[in-house]
């Protein structure tokens, strides 16, 4: 199956620019970003729908302030 789009010059140069750097035709960096994007967004679909499956049946929940203890808990150890 085929199918075009239309990019803006901008978006074709980094294009072009990838492929020439993966030695491969445009066409398959755009087919390749396309995957990903579609795999991002259909993962991310499920963990909105998981989570909220979660929620509706009741929790568990963390406060704001046990979220944020987290947050900062995580961003020292990574700083270390």
């Amino acid at each position: 199956m085929n199918i075009s789009l239309r990019v803006d010059d901008d978006t074709r140069a980094r294009l072009d620019k990838i492929a020439e750097r993966l030695d491969r035709p445009r066409a398959w960096v755009a087919l390749e970003g396309i995957k990903q994007y579609l795999d991002y967004q259909e993962w991310f679909a499920q963990s909105v729908e998981k989570a909220i499956r979660v929620a509706d049946a009741g929790g568990p929940f963390l406060s704001h302030d046990e979220v944020v203890a987290k947050a900062t808990a995580r961003r020292q150890e990574r700083n270390k």
